[in-house]
């Protein structure tokens, strides 16, 4: 056995070739370490949106400077926004700018901090008070009752492109987004089905490509007819239909009760062959709900990350409304998929924020 004296030496080639790539590896251990936990020197000067190339804004902001600039006007993002339970006060042009790259990506705060010049505790507070201002539009933006003048324009819309259900308006279904493991009410939150902690969303999706109803968030445990009666849906829609005097209906799955005002597709093995052959032709109109849902979260990825989605120590349910919201203002901007399939236009986002301008402020 030979001694560790005894072993032969290795070629100088060799040695250089393997210091060589030592100081490689080392090279790569600082890039990864700096862009995991960058350190972050601040000088705390305010970001614009003239800092920023179109395509940025558009890539990593999802609207373009024209677009930010009138939907900063019209959720009313003030010049300055202070910090609740602090004195200290942010540029709200920043902060909204910061708002949208955050939802837009799944970077941690300190990448953040990197880009806006701040420090990772003035990130996060920006982000919040920014966060809890569009809030406030957001949880009155998104009522059925906003469109009950257009609800038969849009079944006579639907009928147009061949709905087979004269009196359908839109259509209405269930998502889910996975949240970490909370510390209390694992069990509520716990469904079964998926096998993983979550929070459910209704969502009521119109021929214009709009969320035109969002209710939530809901225990992973609740069904879609269990979110349905908590939402008070139905009744509402009954009373829409006395005020308008025209029959009118949702359509949804199977999971969802049955009624005047929310057809769905047939449910267990006694549906007659009818029925079944309406369910076929209903769904490839039903498929705009999907099409929401992949939109929100391609625009928002930051919703569907569910190592940011930890209830009890973070608004997640205020981020996923301010998400829908967000996503219904780039569809008035930019338009969508079902616009074309539906023939129907949606209204520009200053035509959108008159529907609930007396809600914001009443």
């Amino acid at each position: 056995m030979l001694e560790f004296d005894d072993m032969p030496e290795l070629p100088a080639g060799m040695v250089g070739l393997l210091e060589e790539a030592l100081d490689a590896c080392k090279g790569e251990a600082r890039k990864l370490e700096e862009w995991w936990n960058p350190r972050v020197v601040v000088t705390n000067e305010a970001r614009w949106i003239d800092g920023f190339s179109e395509d940025d804004l558009r890539g990593c902001l999802r609207f373009g400077a024209d677009e930010l600039r009138e939907l900063m006007g019209l959720l009313e993002i003030p010049a300055f926004l202070w910090a609740r339970g602090s004195t200290r006060r942010f540029r709200g042009e920043e902060a909204f700018l910061l708002l949208l790259r955050r939802l837009a990506g799944r970077e941690k705060g300190v990448h953040h901090a990197v880009v806006f010049d701040r420090s990772p505790p003035a990130i996060s507070e920006m982000y919040n008070v920014v966060l809890h201002h569009v809030y406030q539009h957001a949880r009155v933006a998104m009522r059925l009752e906003l469109w009950e003048d257009e609800l038969p324009s849009f079944v006579e819309a639907l009928h147009a492109c061949g709905c087979p259900l004269p009196q359908c308006f839109g259509f209405i279904d269930g998502t889910m987004f996975d949240i970490r493991r909370p510390i209390v009410g694992q069990e509520a939150m716990y469904n079964g089905w998926k096998r993983r902690h979550k929070v459910k969303y209704q969502c009521v999706v119109l021929p214009n490509f709009l969320i035109g109803d969002w209710y939530g968030p809901a225990t992973g445990r609740a069904n879609d007819a269990t979110m349905m009666a908590a939402s008070g849906l139905i009744p509402r829609l009954e009373a829409m239909q006395e005020r308008i005097e025209q029959q009118i209906c949702l359509y949804g799955d199977a999971a969802y009760p049955l009624s005047d005002v929310l057809l769905r597709a047939p449910k267990g093995n006694n549906a007659t062959t009818e029925e079944l052959r309406l369910a076929e032709k209903m769904s490839k109109y039903r498929e705009s709900v999907e099409w929401i849902f992949g939109k929100l979260g391609e625009l928002w990825p930051f919703v569907t990350d569910v190592t940011r989605k930890a209830t009890g120590s973070r608004a997640t349910g205020k981020e996923d409304f301010v998400a829908a919201l967000l996503t219904n203002y780039h569809t008035c901007a930019y338009g969508g998929v079902a616009n074309q399939y539906f023939g129907v236009r949606p209204p520009t986002m200053s035509e959108y924020k008159r529907k609930y301008v007396r809600e914001l402020h009443g």
